[in-house]
């Protein structure tokens, strides 16, 4: 029987990756970390922590008294304006956090880290290889810089104790856990807040509208993460895992108003105008768009739910709440 220590469980992807660990080994020991609310399924013998990962006492407690085969580490800093006006806190959180982790895996048989494509911001070229990132400088925003040093950090710690890795670079999540309510966050709950919950006759967009997205659903991701956990082939590598198919938030714009009024959450005659050029809090890129080459060829992975399932999943989930 296997046991892993999952962060983030109280998360946007966390909760996915425990189900999809449940149901690739059943017989397994969960424990989780949490400080808040606990989302989806906990199983008997699963184990909840709560605590902060800054606290070095209360990490070093769970190692002590759980053995854990696997560590995914899937903590991060919420995503919002509030984090990018304070950089040293996202940068700070990161740190101790996954330091406090790392410092305990002398004896674990693999450790996951969940990175982001915010890792590739300082590049040109597009889509994005995970080999560029040797040849780029070090992204611009907190939480790109928190992500780069993690994997960093992670490299570093596993060939310390000669424990295997693997790094998944993941890119545009789209969560039905994601919040919709609070003041700022990722352009998709963005729109969602302004077309289903506010009803606006006017949005406004970053910059042109014109930036190019690919979008992933939380379960095609976590599917991935868990069914190569023990395969050989992603020992010590990095991949990155994500959607196909490229689309401008414009698009993301139409799609979600075209789901709404298909699915009638939206009145058959609602058309918002559409204002662009509005200043992003902050790093906006052109073009964010990955290269999942490595892990077809390599793996043989790709994303199953396409641009308008995925949204379609997300919307029915947050009207039928």
């Amino acid at each position: 029987m296997f046991s892993f220590l999952v962060t983030g469980s109280e998360g946007n992807i966390g909760p996915y990756l425990i189900a999809k660990i449940h149901q690739n080994f059943p017989d397994a020991k969960v424990i989780r970390v949490a400080r808040n609310n606990i989302y989806g399924e906990n199983k008997p013998g699963d184990i909840i922590n709560r605590g902060d990962l800054n606290d070095k006492n209360f990490v070093d407690q769970i190692f002590r008294d759980n053995k854990i085969d696997y560590v995914i580490y899937a903590s991060a800093y919420p995503y919002g304006k509030y984090g990018f006006n304070h950089p040293d806190e996202v940068l700070n959180n990161e740190k101790n956090c996954l330091k406090n982790v790392l410092s305990n895996c002398e004896n674990v048989k693999k450790i996951v880290y969940l990175s982001s494509v915010l890792v590739y911001e300082s590049s040109n070229l597009s889509p994005f290889t995970e080999k560029i990132t040797e040849q780029i400088p070090p992204p611009r925003s907190p939480y790109g810089l928190a992500k780069y040093f993690g994997e960093q950090a992670v490299k570093e710690e596993s060939s310390r104790h000669m424990v295997p890795y693997t790094i998944w670079r993941a890119h545009n999540i789209i969560s039905p856990l994601e919040e919709t309510k609070k003041e700022d966050g990722h352009v998709y709950t963005e729109f969602y807040k302004k077309i289903y919950l506010a009803k606006a006759k006017e949005i406004k967009i970053f910059g042109s509208g014109r930036q190019m997205r690919c979008f992933t659903w939380v379960e095609d991701l976590a599917q991935g993460i868990i069914d190569f956990l023990n395969d050989t082939r992603t020992d010590n590598q990095i991949f990155n895992i994500g959607g196909e198919e490229s689309k401008t938030l414009i698009e993301l714009k139409d799609e979600l108003i075209k789901i709404g009024k298909e699915k009638k959450y939206l009145d058959a005659d609602y058309q918002p105008i559409i204002q662009t050029g509005e200043e992003f809090y902050g790093i906006d890129d052109p073009k964010r768009l990955s290269s999942i080459k490595k892990i077809k060829d390599i793996l043989g992975w790709r994303p199953s739910t396409s641009f308008s399932a995925c949204f379609e999943k997300f919307v029915d989930y947050k009207q039928k709440l």
